[in-house]
């Protein structure tokens, strides 16, 4: 990337604006020095990473390069993009966000030992009702308004502003994809916890619920109202957001999903569709299976079949997860062991990143489950979930530059730990979010902790994460309501 002099203004200009998206690592996008202030201190942390320690003001000098050196080093860490976010570190100066912020480093261990009873209490998608009980009940401490828990047993309350402002969302999913019975004991090793479920999504959940404790204890007020919504079943398709988002009343500006780890921000939606493929017959005796139809034979050539489907190259750019997929999640069938099944069944999780691939493999698959019965001949019959309509999203490059996501880009960034890679949008999006990019609401995906092994017995989290994750909460929220 090549900086000329077009990108800087002069002092005389009474400004020194820095052009990329993130700015020297961890600072807003798009932050700017007025009247040639000065730095408080300047640390290289890295050829390509320049931290400032402090919240005082840019110095257009450097003791050693001169101003000119000082603002080509900070140039050159930071690569153009869009400026239209709405956070500013002087913004967590205001006495009340900064007591906010200070009061969550005084919660820190009353913080994690919460999260761990929270993650150690079951919520099997369909199966919330206790985690909603507590949420409730949190909510009511709070003071927030028009608390309700709806026919799904999604939880939200409003947090009032001032007037003036937009209404955000904040949403957090209650639900776990771990069955009863499932082991949740949170084992500690150092700063590591290690549970089902300890990231996904329990720990936002717990740190959405602590940066509304912080705004109150700060005493913050936002123009904009801010409502909490504590959702259900959206391991299971996003079924309780899409509830909520239809039929609650409410027609928020602004939607904020937390439900991924802190260093990632999505704007997008993959394309889900969930499929379950029934395959029938008479059934018969084991004496009599040989060489007749028989829907256990169908589904093996069918999950065969569908796994040589050819798929395009996985898309770049989503660290382990590999797009367009095909995945087959669940099999059942039969009800004895020596009987041909009158009854065999499986399911297809399909994603991809755009509605033209998806259209296209859906095709390719639900044909190649129906050929498989044919082949056999047996019965078929099928079932589909999800299906979102995203014909109402608005188009990728509107969605990248809203304020909003260069904004949660912005804060993500703000707070992340040090030595991270900086923190980039993508145009990715499995999480209460979809939703609302569906319904055209300007919508992000964040997170507060550092997480690993999302849907596993295995999945562990940074339990030093947390604290920064909701400091980064608290300057979103404010940054979205008080603009």
């Amino acid at each position: 990337m090549q900086y000329n002099s077009s990108m800087l203004s002069t002092c005389s200009e009474n400004r020194i604006a820095f052009g990329g998206p993130q700015g020297p690592a961890g600072l807003s996008p798009g932050r700017q020095a007025e009247a040639c202030p000065t730095w408080d201190k300047l640390q290289v942390v890295q050829a390509s990473e320049v931290r400032l320690r402090g919240h005082g003001r840019f110095l257009a000098a450097a003791a050693h390069n001169g101003a000119a050196g000082a603002i080509l080093l900070l140039l050159a860490a930071a690569p153009l993009g869009a400026q239209n976010g709405w956070f500013q570190p002087s913004l967590l100066e205001k006495p009340e966000v900064h007591k906010a912020i200070q009061s969550v480093d005084d919660r820190a261990t009353g913080i994690v030992d919460e999260w761990i009873r929270l993650v150690e209490t079951p919520a099997p998608s369909g199966k919330e009702q206790v985690r909603a009980k507590y949420i409730r009940a949190e909510m009511e401490k709070l003071g927030l308004s028009e608390i309700r828990t709806d026919d799904w047993s999604n939880v939200s309350g409003v947090r009032q502003g001032t007037g003036g402002g937009p209404t955000v969302v904040f949403a957090a999913h209650m639900d776990t994809v771990f069955p009863e019975g499932t082991d949740l004991k949170v084992k500690r090793e150092g700063d590591i916890l290690r549970a089902p479920g300890i990231g996904d999504d329990t720990s936002n959940l717990m740190a959405v619920l602590e940066m509304f404790r912080a705004l109150n204890r700060g005493g913050v007020q936002t123009k904009g109202d801010l409502i909490f919504l504590a959702s259900v079943q959206e391991e299971v398709g996003l079924l309780g957001a899409k509830h909520w988002l239809e039929t609650s009343g409410y027609k928020p500006d602004l939607f904020i999903a937390t439900d991924l780890s802190s260093n990632q921000v999505w704007y997008g939606a993959f394309r889900i569709d969930q499929f379950k493929f029934f395959y029938t017959s008479p059934g018969a005796h084991t004496l009599e299976s040989r060489g007749a139809p028989s829907p256990s034979k169908a589904v093996a050539k069918a999950i065969t079949a569908l796994y040589e489907i050819p798929l395009p190259p996985a898309a770049e750019g989503f660290d382990t997860f590999k797009l367009p997929t095909i995945n087959i999640g669940m099999l059942g069938g039969g009800t004895v062991v020596n009987a041909i099944p009158r009854e065999a069944w499986f399911t297809v999780d399909l994603r991809s990143l755009d509605s033209a691939t998806q259209d296209r493999l859906e095709s390719s698959v639900v044909t190649t489950a129906r050929h498989a019965a044919e082949a056999e001949g047996v019965g078929f019959r099928m079932e589909k979930k999800m299906g979102i309509d995203y014909s109402k999203a608005r188009p990728k490059e509107e969605r990248l530059n809203h304020p909003l996501v260069q904004t949660a880009v912005a804060t993500s960034n703000y707070f992340r730990k040090p030595g991270t890679p900086a923190i980039k949008a993508q145009d990715a999006g499995s999480t209460d979010a979809n939703i609302a990019v569906s319904m055209g609401i300007p919508a992000v995906a964040v997170g507060a902790v550092i997480e690993n092994m999302p849907h596993r017995l295995e999945e562990n989290a940074e339990a030093s994460s947390m604290v920064p994750g909701i400091k980064s909460l608290i300057a979103l929220a404010v940054a979205t309501t008080t603009h």
